[in-house]
């Protein structure tokens, strides 16, 4: 209403400013100054001078708006903020493990969010143990010195499943084998479905089976207790068992099977829970992504979602490292491709953009479950999550990364004069380009910081006949990009 009533605003041009205060957008907000002042003749905007107010007085009536956007509370609201900070954090400090777990069971239907407090409890020194038939309740739980993951949590499994199997569990003591479980389960609420997601999301390993051959089982299993019920009911009794109280565990023998992959139990894991419990996909590359400079997704996410961000920046150039759970390919009006690709780490998820131009270079890495670093720069727009319009595209299980555990990828064996010697000895990598001002200069910049080492690399800017230095990893993809950019004539490994 200042906006409009002073300075002549329409009702949606202020609403512009009063949807920048709500998001701490102070660019938009410093910008608008001379607008209210003197107006702006294109947006037919008259300005709070031409309204008859002293200069000194708009400027002063603008201060307090800019001081207002800052961060702006009414008393009551305030006060209650306070009241909820200093309870939560009590609970928090004194009551950790208990506050952490109520916290995740608020949360359940919001996967981010449970992935978050997954983090921050691994920050806290709290581990998140997996669910567990003998030991799991409905909600998360204490569970000595960590938390244990609740049943509800895991898909296809409805309540009266989890409060039968919680009351046989406290009737009739802890599940021994799958047989059993199933036995004592038989009832209105059981089914496959809910045993086999029990079986993926790793509530049965603690009694020592594996998981490929209880799945492999499970179905025989059913089906034999299934007609068991059924004789029973019937009437039909076992004459040598007539009265007698048998607490023998019978168990079906079980398929000698290789377990599945760690990868393959982590995707069983997130299928059936959203959520990887007993490890990340990134976990083996955690090290290789840190040596890349690669920023975590979680504080991406968390930076711009409190408002005005503190690290980083709309358009800023950031590296990321993930897996793929998710990507769509469509054909643009100009019939090229581009690709909304879906990256996770584990703090967080985040929205990938990549045009045609990133996708040749990179678009055959981009599969499920692959493990990529990818180059790009930090894209707003209007109330969405940000988003990573991608420029780099890259394998982490090829690249090579000073310091890791991998064995250096070895390069292909070439006359070319762009292709390092292969004899164990210092090499140096040559690059010429126009000058520090072209814009070759900028590119050859970005991919050193995708491809940090100890390598010497020589700069010769063609303009001043001048030299410079650098440090990078002398690796096939850089190399490669190095002659795509700059020229094969351009770029030499000695």
């Amino acid at each position: 209403e200042i906006f409009r009533s002073l300075a002549g605003f329409s009702l949606g041009q202020a609403d512009n400013i009063r949807r920048a205060m709500s998001k701490k957008k102070h660019a938009v907000i410093d910008s608008e100054r001379l607008a209210f002042i003197h107006g702006d003749p294109v947006r037919r905007i008259p300005g709070a001078l031409a309204r008859g107010i002293p200069e000194d007085v708009a400027n002063s009536i603008y201060d307090e708006i800019l001081d207002f956007a800052s961060y702006a509370f009414n008393k009551a609201h305030a006060v209650s903020y306070a009241i909820v900070v200093y309870r939560t954090a009590y609970m928090k400090c004194h009551w950790p493990r208990e506050y952490m777990a109520a916290l995740l069971t608020s949360v359940l239907d919001n996967s981010a969010k449970v992935a978050e407090y997954i983090a921050e409890c691994r920050d806290m020194g709290i581990r998140l143990l997996p669910p567990d038939v003998n030991e799991s309740a409905a909600d998360f739980t204490v569970s000595g010195e960590d938390i244990r993951f609740g049943l509800v949590a895991i898909k296809g499994i409805g309540w009266g499943f989890i409060e039968a199997l919680m009351r046989q569990r406290a009737e009739g003591g802890p599940f021994r084998t799958l047989d059993e479980f199933c036995r004592r389960m038989q009832g209105k609420d059981f089914n496959r479905r809910a045993v086999e997601s029990l079986i993926r999301a790793g509530a049965f390993d603690s009694l020592g089976f594996k998981r490929h051959a209880l799945l492999s089982a499970v179905g025989q299993i059913i089906d034999s207790v299934a007609q068991e019920t059924k004789k029973n009911i019937s009437g039909q009794m076992d004459l040598f068992g007539l009265g007698e109280e048998d607490d023998t565990v019978h168990t079906m023998p079980l398929p000698d099977v290789p377990e599945y992959s760690r990868r393959e139990l982590m995707n069983m894991e997130r299928e059936t829970t959203g959520l990887y419990l007993s490890g990340h996909p990134m976990d083996e590359y955690r090290e290789q992504a840190r040596r890349a400079g690669a920023v975590a997704i979680g504080a991406v996410l968390s930076d711009f979602a409190e408002g005005e961000p503190q690290q980083f920046r709309d358009n800023q150039e950031i590296t990321l490292a993930g897996v793929v759970v998710g990507s769509k390919t469509r054909t643009t009006k100009n019939n090229s491709l581009m690709s909304y690709i879906t990256l996770e780490d584990d703090t967080g998820s985040m929205e990938l953009i990549a045009f045609q131009r990133a996708l040749d270079q990179g678009g055959s890495y981009v599969q499920d479950a692959a493990a990529l670093l990818v180059r790009g720069r930090i894209s707003l727009r209007d109330e969405k999550e940000p988003q990573l319009m991608v420029d780099r595209i890259l394998p982490l299980d090829e690249l090579n990364i000073p310091g890791s555990s991998q064995a250096p990828a070895p390069l292909p064996e070439t006359d070319s004069p762009a292709s390092p010697d292969r004899e164990d000895k210092p090499r140096t990598l040559f690059v010429r380009i126009p000058g520090r001002e072209h814009p070759l200069f900028r590119r050859v910049e970005l991919l050193l910081t995708m491809f940090p080492g100890e390598d010497r690399m020589v700069l010769y800017f063609e303009d001043s006949r001048k030299k410079a230095g650098a440090r990078c990893l002398i690796h096939e993809a850089l190399v490669a990009e190095l002659t795509e950019k700059c020229g094969k004539e351009n770029v030499v490994v000695k």
